[in-house]
Formats: structure tokens, sequence, C-alpha cells
């Protein structure tokens, strides 16, 4: 037991400091992006515009479901007019990136593990270094750039759909006027919450990308090892959004948010 106890954290620190490597080379990459000018557009239509679809419904169905179940209990109380600052703050502090978190490494990530772990156990990987083809440059520079383009972009979206679809339930529901739902989110909405959701899309796209070119060009074992590393990069990728989102809500709260208010 302790000797697999052991394996296991040997593997996963071993795993931690070829993400770290590999996000370090992609970065050094960026240095060569005009010559990657068509992989780094074809990534975006895949990122970028093929999740707009299912980021928008999920997004719009949030919206609603809050301002059913959140209008119905502010409205015991008399104070329905604060909802529509209570969806915004919500959307562009946590759902919206988290949505669009969420949406892209289970369409996106998964996709680009598989694709990278094809192309590894096809040696098709090993043909690009034949050739003096560098595959970070070619094969992880664009992805990466691509999901931190296109992620900020997604998130902003979510938001916006989000409480449109809060502020039409409102309307419907509860008889409030669109422009009421509107200005409380503008009026009380702390402009530091959206660019924090920004700054925490940022941060997911560079370790959803990481991890998915990382499980994609370790694979082994043929198209057995494709789907252990799609699935390995579903779970990994969910599990460190969702850990960066607390330490960095953490730092928000009691670093910078005291900061600023001594300012």
């Amino acid at each position: 037991m302790l000797a697999e106890v052991g394996r296991s954290i040997l593997h996963n620190a071993e795993i931690a400091g070829r993400c770290l490597s590999l996000l370090g080379r992609a970065l050094l990459a960026l240095r060569h992006i005009g010559r990657g000018r068509s992989q780094i557009v074809r990534q975006l239509d895949m990122a970028g515009f093929g999740s707009i679809l299912v980021l928008c419904l999920i997004a719009g169905l949030t919206g609603m479901i809050m301002a059913v179940q959140t209008g119905s209990e502010l409205e015991k109380f008399g104070v329905l007019k604060n909802l529509g600052a209570i969806i915004g703050a919500t959307f562009c502090c946590e759902m919206g990136p988290i949505w669009a978190a969420v949406i892209v490494l289970a369409r996106v990530g998964a996709s680009m593990a598989a694709e990278l772990g094809t192309m590894t156990v096809n040696e098709e990987v090993d043909a690009l270094k034949v050739m003096s083809i560098d595959p970070v440059r070619y094969l992880v520079m664009p992805r990466i750039l691509a999901l931190m383009i296109s992620m900020p972009l997604l998130t902003t979206m979510a938001d916006f759909v989000g409480l449109l679809g809060g502020a039409l339930v409102t309307k419907a529901q509860f008889g409030q006027p669109l422009r009421t739902f509107m200005e409380s989110a503008q009026g009380l909405l702390d402009g530091m919450d959206f660019y924090s959701g920004l700054f925490k899309s940022l941060v997911f796209a560079v370790i959803i990308g990481t991890i998915s070119c990382d499980q994609g060009l370790a694979t082994k074992n043929g198209a057995e090892g494709v789907g252990r590393a799609t699935t390995a990069t579903v779970v990994l990728s969910i599990v460190f959004v969702l850990l960066s989102d607390h330490i960095m809500n953490y730092i928000l709260l009691k670093v910078i948010t005291p900061l600023m208010g001594l300012t």
C-alpha cells in the first residue's frame, strides 16, 4: 500500500513538472507566432466559434433558473429590485468563467487530447521531429494561444446571455421592467467582478490548454491510450479549474480587496 501511494505521488509530480515545462516551452514559442497563423486560426474556429451556441444556451438557461429561484425569495422580502445586481455579480465573477471553462474543457480540451494522442501513437509527432519541426511550436502553442484568446470572449458572452435570460424571466414572472433589472445590475455590480472574471477565464484557458496538450503528447498504448488521455484531460482540467478558482477568490478577497480599500 505504501509503495502504491509513493508511486502515485511520484507519477502526479511527474505530470505536474511535465505540464509546467510544456507551458514554458509554449510561451517561449510565441516568438514564432507569425509562422503558425493558419494553425491559430483553425484552433480559434474550433475553440471559439464552435462553442458559442452551446455556451449561450447553457448560460441563458442558468440565468433563467437563477431568476426564478432567487427572485421568488427576494419578492418575499420586498427587495426584488436587487435581483439584477445579484445575478450580474454571480455571472460576472463566477458562473460566466466557470461555464465557459466547463464547455471548453469538455468539448475542446477532450478533442485536443484525442487529436494529439492519435498523432502521437501514429508516430506523426516523431515525424515532425525528424523534419526538424518543433512539435511544441507547431502543435501546442497555437492551441494554448487560441484558448487564451477565446475564453475571455466566451466569458463575456456568457455574462451577457445569462443577464439577458434572467431579465426576460424576471419581466415575465415578476413583472419587473427590463430597464429596472439592467439598472440594478449596472448600478450595484462592482466593475472588479467583471475584470476578475476575465482574468479567471484567462487562467482557465492556460490550464485547459496545457493539460490537454500534455496528455495528448504523453499518450501510449494505441487507441486505449487515447481514450485514457481524453478521460484524464477532462478530469484533471475540471479539478484544477475549480482549485485555481478557489485560490484566485481567496487572493481577491483577502489580498487585493483590502489593498484597494486602503488606497
